[in-house]
């Protein structure tokens, strides 16, 4: 019995999710020097790329835009990511060749990216990692959308979501929203577990859009089992909606970027733990995390001051969306309903 039970924790898989990734440094491959250790616990790790890693092209007008060095893929490879949703506000910045580029760079270091792609049906494929027999699959796209950028039959680009206030509420494109649904219902047929990642929201604004809260729940309903937000470089609340989470924001997991408009928040962010047992999400957990004076993130421990800054901040964002987080030792835990499981994150 012993080893039944042994056996069956064996095959559990843990999952890491981190928001907007944006390296740019002289030793990217130490970046994730005080998070190691956090991220090699997991079998999966997702995270956020934001800016085309090459040295072409040419920068767009009108926009704050960024492009890093193809070598500062060294970091990713260093936080051993599986997994990184390219759905940007700044993968085009500097045209289609960089964009390009980047696609065929982590194809050749075989880290799989979702959301973006040569063409329309590239963009909106899943990434589907198995491991002991489970299968995960990961989405993204694109709300934040620089005209042009979304892919389509025959032109490289993202998976968008269009937006405009003209739509009325809640402000999406019902095709691109259409899309999306038969996208997540055609993956959910492939895989056990479905994570959804999107690039939303206004920057620097704890307040959800209309379209944020519409997206994720129509997401949900179609089949997704966690829903992943990011792009506005701080924290925002977590819903739970038929049983599943939504991670509204992240923060940032990385950002070597100064910019006078970022307030000090931009510094604060979360790593996720998602246990996924006998394939289903069993398990929801997230560690407060601080990018140090030198960019680094570091998950923090209870003693420190900034861990209940972000706890509370969390929580107080969270009871909003009528949703209570429970805080257990070093980590934040977030009640889920798993069928004939009873409560993540109890005891049971």
């Amino acid at each position: 019995m012993q080893d039944s039970a042994n056996e069956t924790f064996s095959r559990d898989i843990n999952l890491a999710v981190v928001g907007d990734i944006e390296i740019n440094r002289k030793d990217p491959e130490r970046v994730f020097d005080k998070v190691i250790g956090d991220l090699r616990k997991a079998d999966i790790r997702f995270g956020g790329l934001e800016a085309a890693l090459s040295e072409k092209g040419s920068p767009v007008q009108g926009k704050i835009i960024m492009r890093h060095s193809p070598e500062m893929v060294t970091g990713y490879l260093a936080g051993g990511f599986d997994v990184l949703a390219f759905a940007s506000n700044h993968c085009l910045d500097y045209g289609i060749e960089p964009f390009l580029d980047t696609l065929e760079l982590l194809d050749r270091h075989e880290i799989r990216y979702v959301g973006a792609g040569r063409n329309i049906e590239e963009a909106r494929k899943p990434a589907i990692i198995e491991k002991k027999g489970t299968r995960v699959g990961f989405l993204s796209y694109l709300l934040e959308l620089p005209l042009g950028w979304g892919a389509h039959p025959i032109k490289p680009g993202v998976a968008p979501i269009r937006q405009d206030a003209l739509y009325g509420p809640p402000y999406v494109n019902e095709e691109d929203l259409e899309a999306m649904v038969l996208d997540i219902g055609k993956t959910r047929a492939s895989v056990d577990v479905l994570i959804a990642s999107y690039h939303w929201g206004a920057s620097q604004s704890r307040t959800l859009t209309l379209s944020q809260k519409a997206i994720a729940h129509a997401a949900i309903d179609a089949g997704a089992d966690l829903i992943i937000g990011r792009h506005p470089h701080i924290l925002q609340g977590i819903e739970v909606y038929k049983g599943k989470a939504i991670f509204y924001a992240l923060g940032n997991f990385v950002l070597d970027h100064a910019h006078p408009m970022f307030l000090p928040t931009v510094k604060e962010s979360i790593l996720v733990q998602c246990l996924i047992h006998d394939k289903a999400i069993r398990r929801l957990s997230f560690s407060p995390v601080l990018l140090g004076d030198d960019g680094r993130p570091e998950v923090l421990k209870e003693t420190n001051s900034r861990f209940k800054t972000i706890f509370d901040t969390l929580q107080m964002l969270s009871e909003k969306l009528n949703t209570k987080l429970q805080l257990s030792g070093h980590e934040g835990l977030v009640e889920i309903d798993v069928p004939g499981a009873g409560a993540i994150g109890s005891s049971n």
